[in-house]
Order: structure tokens, then C-alpha cells, then sequence
């Protein structure tokens, strides 16, 4: 009776999870080079050097990570390919929520917090610059015919690569080397559709110029394709 009692109770805590499993959907897919967010309906266009990462949601509990780009054949810095060591892979990531607050203000929200170090803001939080980033400055841009703020933010940090002492490359520096380091962090915050998007592409300062010119081309491919069809037959 003790088993039979187990069984009917593990089939009921199997079934009540079923339906959640069942009801996860992606938030985006891919196909010929061509990212299209699911819920929210845009399109980007994804360049062959680019990996894609999506993610899984329910319509209760959308995701505001709605895909992570990152380049597949970044550089690392030269000394960090001999001794190994801290990098960062090039990346762009998606955010977007209904707007409960104007482009603006999400602007001024992200300044303010990084300046506190720290933030209860569930895009601001996973941007990975509250701790330590530092704004630069910004300026008004065009997404997909809609006016955007392009932050400019760095965030700092140390790397420490250990090297033979003995080495000649190294001996100067006692077999420590120090680097100072920060990544450069564009942000593009925009309203569409009564939702905020929110779009943070980042890279180290060595590559930043050998890679702006890709994230302003694949940021430049952002559409809105149903809106631009809806325009048309108006």
C-alpha cells in the first residue's frame, strides 16, 4: 500500500510539471543568417562570424535576455596567448520588456546606478557594469527608424599573467604581469511598441576599433518587419 501510495503521488508531481515544460517556448530563432525575436518581432541580421544563443520562456515569465551574440573568431591579447590568462569574448546582448519607463528615463536610471553600484533593475543588473563601470558619454541615434540613446560606458579591471621569471621576454617584470584593462561597453536604449529595448555590445579596448564596425552593421540591421509592411499598405 506504501508503494502504491508512492507511485499515484510521483505520477502527480510528474504530471503538474509537464505542462510547464510543455509550455516553454524560444525567444527567438535563427534561419539564413536572420535572427527574428518570437514574441517581440524584430529581425536582425547575423553575420557568419557570429554564434547565437536563445533562450527558453512562458508566457507568464518572459525572458528579458532575448539572445547573445558572440563572435567566433575573436582575438586575444598576445600575451594572454602565450602564458594564459582573463579575456573577454566579443558580445552583443538583447534586452527587451514592456516599457514601464520611457528610453529616457532608462537611461538615466543605468547612469544613476552605476554610479550607486548597484541596481534592482532587471536588465541593469545582468549588463555586468554596476560594480565598476564608468559612463563616458552619449548621443542620439537611429534604430530601425526610431530614435536611440547610444551610451558609451568602460568598465575597468586588472589582469595578472603569471610568467617564467627566468624568461628574458619576462624577467623585467619579475615573471608578474599586469595589465590594466577595460572593456568598452555600447548601449542603445530605444522604445518600440510600447516595449524598452536595450542592446549591449561589448569588447576589450585592444579590439574595440577592429570591431566597431561590425557592431554598428549588425545594430544597423535591426528591423521591424511587420511594422514596416503595416507602413506600406497604409
Amino acid at each position: 500500500m506504501i508503494k502504491a501510495k508512492s507511485v499515484v503521488i510521483l505520477m502527480i508531481a510528474v504530471l503538474s510539471v509537464v505542462p510547464a515544460i510543455a509550455g516553454k517556448t524560444k525567444t527567438a530563432e535563427c534561419k539564413n543568417n536572420v535572427l527574428t525575436d518570437l514574441k517581440y518581432n524584430f529581425t536582425i541580421d547575423i553575420p557568419d562570424n557570429w554564434k547565437i544563443k536563445t533562450f527558453k520562456e512562458n508566457a507568464a515569465e518572459p525572458e528579458v535576455l532575448r539572445a547573445l551574440l558572440t563572435q567566433k573568431n575573436y582575438q586575444i591579447n598576445r600575451d594572454v596567448e602565450n602564458l594564459g590568462g582573463d579575456f573577454i569574448i566579443p558580445e552583443i546582448q538583447i534586452y527587451v520588456r514592456p516599457a514601464s519607463i520611457t528610453a529616457a528615463e532608462f537611461f538615466e536610471k543605468l547612469k544613476h546606478d552605476v554610479e550607486l553600484r548597484s541596481s534592482n533593475d532587471n536588465i541593469i543588473s545582468q549588463m555586468n557594469l554596476v560594480l565598476v563601470g564608468e559612463f563616458q558619454g552619449s548621443e542620439e541615434v537611429v534604430i530601425a527608424g526610431t530614435k536611440a540613446v547610444k551610451a558609451s560606458f568602460k568598465r575597468p579591471w586588472e589582469r595578472h599573467l603569471q610568467a617564467d621569471a627566468d624568461d628574458p621576454k619576462y624577467r623585467a617584470h619579475g615573471g608578474l604581469i599586469v595589465q590594466d584593462i577595460h572593456d568598452v561597453h555600447e548601449v542603445y536604449i530605444f522604445e518600440h511598441d510600447g516595449n524598452l529595448f536595450v542592446i549591449n555590445a561589448l569588447v576589450e579596448n585592444e579590439f574595440y576599433l577592429m570591431i566597431a564596425e561590425e557592431f554598428a552593421k549588425i545594430i544597423a540591421s535591426f528591423k521591424f518587419p511587420a511594422a514596416a509592411e503595416a507602413a506600406v499598405k497604409e
